[in-house]
């Protein structure tokens, strides 16, 4: 309000003093709404971080691979929550180079897709190539909107095995077990065959005063 309006109000104060304390009142009301601020800020509320997936490498990390026995170490990682217990069903991808050294996976050159079973572990066969020199495995898990990643570094080499003890196979897939056995049965059939019929053979005896067949 002007000067003059406020000049004007009080000289009509004299005669209506209860007006002048109603208007008063509400001036004192506006002045304080004019001051409020009209939208005042929502406090911000933190957005859920999802929780990550801890990708731990059980088997092949630093491993050496045979190039002359095409022989790779299989890697083997498990998946485990935000409490470290294990995660069945999580999604792990295994990404070998696309050059140099590496490998191939059985189906797919490069990428192999598994899930991980309830011990909350996955693996990953795949076949050596022929170039020697070290290299990575990526691997990363997804289980629902957690992520977790991992990797495992191993080396390609012309020299000898440095891994896991190769599998032994069993005796009876070895042919020189075979080849042994065979030929026992072999010599055990003759020497059936030869005393079979040495027995049945009709021996004479000649003695003094005839004959006797036995």
């Amino acid at each position: 309000m002007n000067q003059k309006g406020v000049i004007h109000q009080q000289a009509n104060c004299g005669s209506r003093p209860a007006l002048c304390v109603v208007m008063a009142l509400l001036m004192g009301v506006q002045a304080a709404l004019a001051q409020a601020p009209q939208n005042p800020p929502k406090p911000a509320v933190p957005e859920a971080v999802p929780s990550s997936l801890n990708v731990a490498v059980i088997e092949g990390n630093n491993a050496v691979n045979s190039i002359p026995l095409q022989r790779s170490v299989t890697p083997v990682v498990e998946v485990r929550d935000q409490n470290d217990f294990p995660v069945e069903g999580a999604t792990v991808v295994f990404i070998l180079p696309e050059h140099g050294p590496g490998g191939t996976f059985l189906k797919t050159p490069t990428v192999y897709t598994t899930v991980s079973d309830a011990h909350g572990q996955a693996a990953a066969p795949f076949m050596v190539n022929n170039i020697p020199g070290k290299f990575q495995i990526k691997i990363t898990a997804t289980a629902g909107n957690r992520r977790g990643e991992a990797v495992v570094t191993q080396t390609n080499t012309t020299g000898g095995y440095i891994g896991p003890a190769l599998p032994q196979r069993s005796w009876y897939k070895k042919w020189p077990t075979w080849a042994i056995i065979g030929g026992a049965v072999t010599a055990g059939i003759v020497v059936w065959a030869v005393t079979r019929g040495s027995s049945s053979k009709t021996t004479v005896t000649i003695t003094p005063g005839g004959p006797t067949f036995q």
